[in-house]
């Protein structure tokens, strides 16, 4: 303490660099290669088993002397932080007891960060990470470049796990400063944008006003608009024209491909796409913003690569007459139609010579014909996805609300499929009315309220005096689905289940428990959990020009803020890749407004849907589920 206070800022870095140095040149203890000791170690922890590598490394420090023990330690403490054990790196960490050389000081304050960030305690990472000097470009004893940059990428890591990106950008920019060559620059920038993208899906805003360093920003802006899902899109190419435009010779350019989606490979000019939909009709609202939506896709293409387009109205015409005048008309490509109805209509006229992308799925019973796809905003698929997730949390038993008639029927019966194929049980679902807005029998009957009602009835008759009382759900639900058929039932019913003391009850949804319309009004649904399409996620900047863009072009005259229009987008996405010269269908794959989206085998478009959670009456992302984890 005494020779940091007398050295001042100058000292104090000179000597963070010694001893980054020493950190470098004892990144793995230098002990004695006895057969079945450590190389043992060394060879688990490079098969990737690190609590049993830190079990073996913690063994042998019993039996060695310092410093050699304080070596084998930290590197029990390094595996297992490898193991996702922070506990246990700081019970190790506190077991040396021996005063440490200056090097294992430096290696123990950094792996003591590291635990706390670990451990989900990123401030008081912060505070440590910020306590350790910082190392000096131009310091060039051995190793000190290697202990730099394990320094900056530790803080960088820290710094936006803190929600303090601006830093974070900072300490990676500081890392370049010690990169040996190109492929290290490369590899350290690679590492920025992976965190920048991981910041953001944990809830970290990205906002590139928050600095004015251009390559601050750059970096910022381009985290805010990085995607790591598979598949083309129309989007990325647009995206990264924007980006490379604002940032001409910015350090990401050369990463800038990893961060988009890539473009969607069109057909050579020529040919024609019909499109069918109810542009009149009971359907005819919900077909025209399926309409624009395609349009705005379409319109992205050039004029001089963009297919003829036909669109007939299945209002006016049959499914079959729709049918045989887009082949009379020579379309190469028929997208539609909309109803289930009519989609049932064209299945039955058996295999298809021209590709037929339906707009909504057959029954799961009823296998396609030949050349006939499937492409569906289906709650069924939703409702499985929302089972997945709850095993994934790590709940079990629950109870569910539905709505009468076969449309939440089906729905609950995809849930439980799913649910009880996963080891989980449904072990109470009630029926609501959805013209209703009061559900308090419903929710007391499912709840069993009731019957906490009763046992505080009768332990008042036992003892014969007023008891103060507080009534409590059942013990055994894990969770709550509410299956709403409109954004205003699950407005309803949320709060509801709070008044009967259920806020305590994790409860989850369909989208459609969301609609974009009222922040106050979504506040009623606050806490609640479901999956969503990235186009209804208010805070997912990779659409922000697509947003801009499409309203500027469409204004106020069409309903694109919502999701049929996001589904008629990406069917004109999905058309041109099914027609982009893939081989197999397991090829197309599409990052679109309504999802990731992708084929199974049976031709149907599967969506891979981003979970949130409503908070102050906005959706936002939630973290990646155990199960969905890599």
């Amino acid at each position: 303490m005494f020779l940091h206070t007398r050295l001042g800022s100058r000292g104090r870095r000179l000597v963070g660099i010694a001893l980054l140095a020493l950190a470098a040149c004892s990144a793995l203890p230098p002990v004695s290669q006895r057969p079945g000791t450590v190389p043992a170690a060394e060879n688990a922890a490079r098969r990737g088993e690190h609590a049993q590598a830190a079990g073996q490394y913690e063994n042998l420090a019993s039996a060695r002397m310092p410093p050699e023990r304080i070596d084998l330690q930290l590197a029990a403490a390094r595996e297992w932080l490898a193991a996702g054990r922070p506990a246990e790196a700081t019970r190790v960490l506190a077991g040396i007891t021996t005063p440490p050389s200056a090097a294992q000081g430096l290696e123990r304050s950094l792996l003591d960060a590291e635990t706390s960030l670990l451990a989900n305690h990123a401030q008081e990472a912060w505070q440590k990470i910020g306590a350790i000097p910082e190392p000096s470009a131009s310091d060039s004893a051995a190793g000190a470049a290697a202990a730099a940059q394990r320094y900056y990428l530790l803080k960088m890591r820290i710094a936006l796990a803190a929600a303090r990106p601006v830093d974070g950008v900072r300490a990676e920019m500081a890392a370049e400063g010690f990169a040996a060559n190109a492929a290290e620059l490369t590899q350290l920038r690679t590492r920025l944008l992976a965190a920048l993208r991981e910041a953001r899906e944990h809830g970290v805003k990205l906002e590139a006003q928050a600095s004015q360093d251009p390559i601050v920003r750059g970096w910022l802006e381009l985290g805010a608009i990085a995607t790591a899902a598979p598949g083309a899109s129309l989007i990325g190419e647009a995206e990264a024209a924007s980006w490379r435009a604002k940032y001409p010779n910015h350090p990401g350019l050369e990463v800038l491909a990893q961060a988009l989606p890539p473009p969607l490979v069109v057909a050579a000019a020529g040919g024609r796409i019909a499109l069918l939909l109810p542009l009149s009709g009971p359907a005819a609202t919900q077909a025209a913003t399926v309409r624009d939506g395609f349009l705005s896709a379409y319109y992205q293409l050039p004029a001089a690569t963009r297919p003829a387009l036909q669109v007939y109205d299945t209002g006016a015409l049959t499914p079959a007459d729709a049918i045989a005048a887009a082949h009379t008309a020579g379309s190469s490509f028929i997208v539609g139609p909309l109803t289930r109805e009519d989609v049932a209509a064209v299945a039955a006229l058996g295999s298809q010579s021209v590709p037929v992308l339906a707009l909504n799925f057959l029954p799961a019973d009823r296998p396609a014909p030949g050349g006939f796809y499937q492409f569906a905003l289906s709650p069924e698929d939703e409702a499985q996805q929302v089972a997945r997730r709850i095993l994934a949390d790590g709940h079990r038993r629950g109870v569910a609300l539905v709505p009468r008639g076969d449309w939440g029927l089906r729905v609950i019966d995809a849930f439980t499929r799913e649910l009880t194929g996963g080891g989980g049980s449904l072990i109470s679902q009630t029926l609501y009315d959805p013209a209703e807005h009061d559900y308090s029998y419903e929710l007391k009957n499912i709840l069993r309220v009731e019957d906490s009602d009763a046992r505080h009835a009768r332990l008042q008759n036992v003892l014969g005096t007023k008891l103060n009382f507080e009534p409590r759900h059942r013990g055994d639900i894990e969770f709550v689905f509410i299956v709403p058929e409109s954004a205003t039932n699950a407005r309803l019913i949320e709060p509801q289940l709070k008044f009967f003391y259920a806020g305590d009850i994790p409860s989850y949804s369909l989208s459609n428990a969301y609609e974009a319309d009222s922040t106050d009004a979504n506040r009623d649904i606050d806490s609640l959990m479901y999956p969503d399409m990235p186009w209804m996620i208010s805070d997912d900047a990779s659409l922000d020009s697509v947003r801009t863009g499409i309203e500027q072009a469409w204004g106020n005259a069409v309903a694109w803020r919502s999701r049929l229009f996001a589904f008629g987008y990406d069917a004109c996405q999905l058309m041109l890749a099914m027609s982009g010269g893939h081989q197999k269908l397991a090829e197309v794959q599409v990052a679109g407004l309504s999802g990731q989206l992708h084929f199974d085998p049976k031709g149907r478009v599967q969506r891979d849907l981003i979970w949130v959670q409503m908070r102050d009456g906005e959706p936002k992302r939630l973290s990646v589920s155990p199960s969905d984890s890599p």
